[in-house]
């Protein structure tokens, strides 16, 4: 399988955590059980491969923040696919959301310098993030989650889309990773 094909298939991927993301933000959150976790745990390994996608996408364009973004979306992804629980009285779900945010927030920087995904993308991105700390922060607002799914949700379906839509086209005129590290 060549890399355009494995790209398309994480804009695929992010197309589905975007749907399933979007779906989940509706669950009753006093509904916990293991549907819930294990929706959650499949729409975790959507965005992980959907941010593979993305990033393979756009990576040569979208410079050191780019990078800085792919490498906490990643991280923070791998936090929370595993259970939920506490690890030195920290909990892990929290950090893995707070650093995943962060790394869409640097990802939306590289994607604006990358211009290769409309702007409404990383914009929501970092909304989605805004929005989503927010809401955690503050009890009251916890209503928010849902608007930060939704946004996260619509991101990454719009990124899945243009990538599953435009890497064929765009690897079409670049060179080939052989071509491009030949000496």
């Amino acid at each position: 399988m060549n890399a355009t094909k494995l790209i398309r298939l994480g804009g695929l991927a992010a197309i589905v955590a975007g749907v399933l993301r979007t779906a989940g933000s509706f669950w009753p959150s006093s509904q916990p059980g293991v549907g819930l976790e294990l929706l959650y745990l499949v729409i975790d390994l959507f965005i992980l491969f959907g941010i593979l996608g993305v990033y393979g996408f756009q990576c040569e364009q979208s410079g050191r923040w780019g990078f800085v973004g792919f490498l906490l979306a990643v991280s923070g992804t791998a936090f929370i696919t595993g259970p939920d629980g506490e690890l030195g009285g920290v909990n892990v779900y929290d950090v893995g959301a707070l650093v995943l945010g962060i790394g869409l927030c640097f990802l939306a920087i590289g994607s604006w310098r990358a211009k290769k995904l409309p702007r409404w993308i990383p914009a929501l991105w970092v909304f989605s993030t805004a929005i989503g700390i927010a809401g955690a922060s503050v009890e009251s607002l916890g209503s928010l989650f849902v608007v930060s799914g939704v946004a996260f949700g619509a991101a990454f379906v719009g990124a899945g889309a243009t990538v599953w839509s435009q890497a064929a086209s765009t690897a079409a005129g670049s060179k080939s990773v052989d071509e491009r590290y030949a000496r």
